[in-house]
């Protein structure tokens, strides 16, 4: 079966946006030529094909791909932020499930840095944010939790804006009892795990409503493409891809702790940084019987082609 030009439909109705994503890994190769040969290579052999199969209800869901996993490629960064979204969506199912709990939502900030100072910057976050959840009044007040480390670039400065997106899981007595953190609590807590000498920005807010769709929109992405695709300035292009590309290497950015990784662990989901990126939720298809389409990308006409299958 052959199709004209990828139209991929989300179960909300929005398409993916899988013709921005490569548009935008192309870019970043041209820029990899310039730091590291071997990976503009990889990046431009990234999701150059596409296999879907077509679903009951007429939708498209990926069956095959190769990702390249250069860190800073957006094709793959938005392929983890899905996958890491549906886990999270997967684990707080689970959770309700099984017992009442409440949610908070806190960003931990710190003052902008230089780009020298970005990676000292980073170490120091993500032990102190170690350090912070081992402390007696966050394991009192909190059964566990979500964190995502998300870097932006204020690019009229060169600055670097590093912080973290954490979830705390909190009994329902929580907001009323002796355990109770408020946000000058936090900020406490905070700029002394960081050992900061000033008092850093802390948002909390408490999860209300649909609470698997709102704790499942803090997946970001690390980095966004428009922090280090500059258009305007090639040079700052390629500086901000090779200090990004050297202070995330070896990191992780997201992790679960407690009650999360419990069930994590519980329902086998596999790594969410290094783990499947073709297959980002736990929906099915028959493969085997349903009707297979196939993609693939063409630069000339930056556009995603049917073509028949193999």
């Amino acid at each position: 079966m052959t199709e004209d030009v990828l139209q991929d439909i989300s179960s909300t109705g929005k398409v993916r946006p899988w013709r921005e994503h490569k548009m935008h890994n192309e870019l970043l190769a041209l820029a990899y030529d310039e730091v590291n040969p071997d990976k503009a290579a990889r990046l431009r052999t990234c999701a150059t094909e596409l296999g879907f199969v077509r679903t009951a209800d007429g939708k498209l869901k990926l069956d095959s791909a190769w990702f390249c996993r250069v860190r800073l490629c957006p094709m793959c960064g938005w392929r983890k932020s899905l996958k890491v979204g549906a886990q999270m969506t997967q684990i707080m199912d689970a959770i309700k499930a099984d017992r009442k709990l409440a949610y908070i939502l806190v960003t931990f900030t710190v003052a902008n840095c230089q780009p020298d100072e970005l990676d000292a910057t980073l170490t120091k976050m993500l032990h102190g944010f170690n350090n912070m959840t081992k402390r007696k009044a966050v394991k009192a007040a909190t059964h566990g939790y979500y964190r995502g480390m998300e870097i932006t670039h204020n690019i009229d400065s060169d600055t670097y804006h590093p912080h973290i997106h954490a979830v705390f899981a909190v009994n329902l007595s929580y907001f009323t009892n002796v355990d109770y953190l408020a946000q000058y609590r936090w900020t406490e807590l905070w700029r002394t795990s960081i050992n900061a000498s000033y008092n850093p920005v802390v948002d909390v807010r408490r999860v209300k409503g649909d609470t698997a769709k709102a704790v499942a929109e803090v997946a970001k992405y690390a980095v966004k493409s428009s922090d280090y695709i500059i258009p305007d300035d090639w040079n700052l292009t390629v500086d901000t891809v090779r200090l990004l590309d050297a202070v995330l290497n070896n990191r992780r950015f997201v992790a679960f702790g407690g009650i999360f990784a419990d069930y994590h662990r519980k329902l086998h989901l596999d790594d969410a940084e290094d783990g499947d990126l073709i297959h980002t939720d736990d929906s099915e298809a028959d493969t085997e019987t349903a009707p297979k389409v196939a993609f693939v990308w063409h630069t000339g006409y930056r556009q995603y082609q049917g073509e028949p299958l193999k």
